[in-house]
Formats: structure tokens, sequence, C-alpha cells
């Protein structure tokens, strides 16, 4: 026996859906010591025992449920400092995900100091949606070392690292795994005849609804079954999709009903209250999350600039158009090929309402997979269709090992690459955290940063601080954002004027004013441009406006053409040389005192640099 056919065996061993659970959790094991990074850090606040902060404290299956939309309590955090001044007044970031919650709030209250626990939940969740993945590849495929390699592409998905690896992202891998299981019920119902499946399948998908918004993914697959699967008559192939559909409908008239959804936020859009918007996001990401399945991570596509940005969506359906003239033999052949395609897209609908990322992928990987393994293996057999002459023959070659190096070589060590990846974005965090003053006098003291990258990151400051125990301001105020230079004047002994340049909010990408023709194709502060935006749309304001902030009012002085401010003026209520105020500014990645400048005089504060190895 050849090596050939010993790896087809192996492939084809009843036992495969067992070893890549356990190869997919082997690449993604460096995350145990990776403890709690980014977003982690505001579930251990909401769900901490003793709370950490009253006022962030959620009920266990309500830990995703950030902002609610409410104005007056949105002016409190703001006047508090606990949300930049910015922030839209009806801001909602409230997410229904009870089951995931309910996970989180047992790792803080049985092992709160056992970080490594928490991830290893998160593996386990993982590998129950690697090994759901390839139990219904062996379903669908034949022969079975198809389906073996499928799961084997899925296993190893870098795609699906950041759901595996962050424990913020957990409700991705339940989500997935619920979804699976019933896509899993739902097959044996429609074509084994087992009736259970009626019943269990809508129950799965209610479950991972309730884990995640990612399982809608399971109601694209569920249509792309009865169109191109399903062997009954077309009353009945609808039928089936009645119990699962009422289930969807039912959780979508809950989750509005109950006040969850996103809104106010120029990351997230919701599709039912801006039809309009999330068309233009749906042609503007589709391609780029199909592109970043296939060929190049999605999740770049917000470090290039605007230009370039364009340049990549062309690349990415130019790419898609080729790609899909490679799988159009198979399309027409196969209709197991057309239930992964469509029910790919299809998945990626509900994921382009907030910006391109590779862990959006993690159930159209499912359907990718599936096409791609059929690909190569077609190639590989040199099924009837492909040609025989070696010039006709070489596009589809070529395809393949190009496939095969991305998804075979490069996949699996960028999957165990992904704990590093984020340890250098929390490294980032917890390095500017810890130059935050610490001392006790602090506690009394209203710290101000002038500039930062982004809020995203000086948001997680005191609360970094708070749960190590370390000293922090009774407010922390962070008056100016962004990546290029701040200029920064006083005209008044109590009084700062703030002008980043090219004003504040700006889109992710945009260039320096004036350096247009310098600036770079690609830049990883690209993405803090973004960041921002996660706390107010393109809602414009107006020269004039007055905002209270946490013992200082900020007004708008000027504003750009399209309303974003362009100079702010924030008004304290003791001069700036007050002993309660303890002034920073960003410098190299961390922040350092700022001495502000004589009355009449302006200062400019240079574009933010980062230490060596940082995101």
């Amino acid at each position: 026996m050849n090596l050939s056919d010993r790896l087809l065996r192996l492939l084809g061993h009843p036992h495969l859906p067992f070893v890549v659970a356990v190869l997919a959790v082997l690449l993604c094991a460096p995350s145990l010591w990776l403890g709690l990074q980014n977003d982690d850090h505001i579930l251990r606040l909401v769900l901490s025992d003793p709370p950490l902060d009253p006022e962030w404290t959620r009920s266990p299956g309500d830990a995703f449920a950030f902002i609610n939309g409410d104005e007056e309590l949105i002016r409190t955090a703001v006047e508090t400092g606990r949300l930049p001044w910015w922030t839209h007044p009806r801001l909602q970031l409230a997410f229904l995900r009870p089951i995931t919650s309910i996970t989180h709030w047992i790792d803080f209250r049985v092992w709160p100091d056992l970080p490594w626990l928490m991830h290893l939940q998160s593996l386990l969740w993982f590998a129950a949606a690697v090994f759901a993945a390839a139990v219904l590849y062996r379903r669908l495929l034949l022969p079975a070392w198809v389906a073996g390699l499928a799961a084997l592409l899925f296993a190893i998905d870098d795609a699906h690292g950041l759901p595996a690896v962050w424990l913020a992202n957990r409700n991705a891998c339940i989500g997935v795994f619920f979804g699976l299981v019933a896509l899993i019920a739902h097959d044996r119902w429609r074509r084994d005849g087992w009736r259970p499946g009626a019943f269990v399948a809508p129950l799965a998908l209610l479950l991972g609804l309730l884990a995640g918004e990612i399982a809608l993914a399971a109601c694209g697959y569920l249509f792309a079954y009865a169109l191109f699967l399903d062997t009954g008559t077309w009353q009945g192939r609808l039928a089936s999709l009645v119990p699962g559909g009422l289930v969807g409908v039912a959780w979508w008239i809950a989750y509005r009903a109950l006040g969850y959804g996103a809104s106010g936020s120029g990351v997230y859009i919701d599709p039912g209250a801006n039809p309009i918007e999330f068309t233009r996001a749906l042609v503007e990401r589709l391609p780029i999350l199909l592109f970043g399945q296939w060929v190049f991570p999605s999740g770049l596509y917000q470090m290039f600039s605007q230009q370039a940005g364009r340049i990549l969506w062309v690349v990415a359906a130019t790419a898609l158009a080729v790609i899909s003239g490679l799988l159009l033999p198979i399309l027409k052949r196969n209709r197991v090929a057309r239930f992964f395609a469509l029910g790919m897209i299809l998945s990626l609908i509900p994921a382009s309402a907030t910006f391109p990322d590779d862990r959006l992928l993690f159930f159209a990987g499912f359907g990718g997979m599936g096409l791609l393994a059929q690909f190569l293996a077609a190639v590989w057999n040199r099924d009837d269709w492909v040609p025989s002459a070696p010039l006709r023959r070489l596009p589809l070659q070529v395809a393949f090992w190009a496939f095969a190096v991305i998804h075979l070589v490069f996949a699996p060590l960028s999957l165990a690459n992904t704990a590093n990846t984020v340890r250098r974005f929390g490294t980032l965090i917890e390095r500017a955290s810890s130059s935050l003053p610490s001392d006790p006098g602090i506690r009394d003291q209203i710290a101000v940063i002038v500039n930062t990258p982004t809020v995203f990151i000086s948001f997680y400051g005191p609360l970094v601080q708070a749960l190590q125990g370390r000293p922090i301001p009774s407010r922390t105020l962070i008056l100016g954002s962004g990546i290029y230079p701040t200029t920064i004047s006083r005209p008044a002994p109590d009084v700062l004027a703030i002008r980043p340049d090219g004003g504040y909010l700006p889109l992710p990408g945009s260039p320096r004013p004036g350096r247009e023709a310098s600036q770079p194709a690609f830049h990883p502060a690209y993405f803090f441009q973004m960041l921002d935006h996660l706390y107010r749309d393109a809602t414009p304001m107006r020269v004039g406006d007055r905002i209270g902030y946490g013992g200082a009012t900020v007004e708008i002085a000027d504003v750009t053409e399209d309303g974003r401010p362009s100079e702010v003026r924030v008004h304290f209520n003791v001069d700036l040389e007050d002993s309660s105020l303890r002034l920073l500014q960003w410098k190299g990645g961390v922040y350092v005192p700022f001495e502000p400048p004589e009355v009449g005089e302006t200062v400019v504060l240079a574009a933010v640099t980062f230490p060596e190895g940082a995101p």
C-alpha cells in the first residue's frame, strides 16, 4: 500500500471526527496560558462576585448586554467618564446570549482565579463544533475520505482561531456547535425518517441562537438543504422549514421586544432599522468575507487605506469570479456542492452587519471547507470533467496546489499562532494600563488623557488597574483620539482646545490631511480608526453642542463637512494646574505626564507610535 492509499484510508477512518477534534484543540492549546484579554476583563467586571462595580454588574444570563440604549443611563455614563464624550445618546450594544453568558458566569464564580480552566471550557466547545462538523460531513459526502478531508480542513481553518482562544468570543463556538447539531438532526429527519429530528433540530437551533447570533447561519443552510438535498415534494420541503422558521421568527421578536440589538454604533448595523445602509455594507463586505474564506484574511481589510481597500475589493471580486469558474463544473454536477456553496453565502449575510473579520467565518467555513474538499478530491482523482490535456488542466492544478498550501500548510500554522496574536494586542493594553498613575493620591484625582490612538485602548486602563487591585482615578476623561498629530491650545486657564489632525471619528483608512500622496497603503493603526466608531455612527454633531463630561464640559468648536467634530473646547471646573487633575498624553505606547501650554499658546503632539512588536 503506497503513501497515497494510506492517507486516504486515514481520512476515511471511522474515528476521524474524534481525531480532528483533538487536533483542533492541540493547535489552539497555547490559549491555556493566555489569561484574560481585552473584553474578557469586561466579562469579569460584570459577572464577578462580589461585584467589582455595582453599576456594571449583570445577571448570570445577561453578560453581553453592555449598553441598552437608555438615554438617561448613557448620559450618566458619559458624565462620569465611563463612556467617551462623543457617544451616541441612544447607543445600544446589547446581545441576547444567555447560554454563553451562563458559561462565563460559571467561570468567574467557580474558578475565578484559574483562567486556564476558562480556556479549557472554550476549547471543549470548539472541539464539539469540529466533531459535529465532521459527523455532518460523513453524512453528506462520499467517499468517506472526502468527508474526512473536509473535516480536516475545517478543524485546522485559522479563521476559527479567535472563537477558540478568546474567551469573549466563545459564543461563536457554542452557536456553531448547536447550529450544526440542528443540521444533523434535520438531515436525519428528512433523509432517514428519524421523526424526533423534527423536534430536535428546531430545539438545537434555538439553543444556538441563545448562545450567539452566529447560529442564524444555520437558517441559511436549512434553506439550502431544502433547495438542493431534500428529496421530498416541494410542499414537503417548504413545510420542513416551518419549525426552524418559527424558532427564528420567535427569537427575533423576543430579541427586539426585550430591548436587545445594536444601534447608534458605527461598527454594527441593524439590518431591520437601516436596510439601505446594510445593503451597501453587504455589497462591500460580502466579497471581502468570501475572499477571506478562500484566500486572504478578511480581518486585514480594516488595515488598508481607503484607496488600497477599494483595490482589494476589486481583487477579491475578481478572484471570487475565477474561483467560481473553477468550481462551476462541480456545482453543475453535485447537489451537495450546491448546498455547501449556497449555505456558505447565506451564512455571511448576517455577518455583514459588522466589520469583516475571519472570526465571522466560523459557520461559513463548514460550507467552504466542504466545497474545497470536493474540488481537491476531483482534481486529485481527475474526475471526468477535469480536462485530460495538460495545458487545459493547468489552471486547475495551480488552484489545487495554491489551495492546498493555503489551507493545509499556512492555515494550521496561523491557527496555532492565534493565541500569540491575541496576546500581542492584550500586551499593548496591559502596557498602557500599567503606565497610568497608581499612587494612592490618584483616587481623589481625575485622569485627563489628552490624546490616545483609540478610546478603546484607554477604556481598559482603569478597568485593568481595578482588577489588579491598584488605585484608580475617581474618573478618567479621554479628550482626543486619533492616530495622527493632535494640536492642543489653551484659550483660558481652565480650557483646553483639542484638534486631532483630520478630526474626530475619521473613516477607517482615512489619510492624514495634506499627506494623501504619502499615505501608507497598509498600516495596523487604521484599525484603531474603526474602533472609535464603536460608540457613535455617522450622526452629525453641530457647532455649539455641549456635553457634560466628568467634571468638565465639552463644547463642539468646529465640525467637518460631514458633521464630525474637528475641534472641541473642554471647559474644566478648575484651572488646569489644580491638584484635582492629572493630565496625561500617549507617547510610545504608554501614558506620560502632559504639561499644558501657557494661556494663549499651542503645542502639537506627534502622531501616535507603538512599541516594537505591537499590532
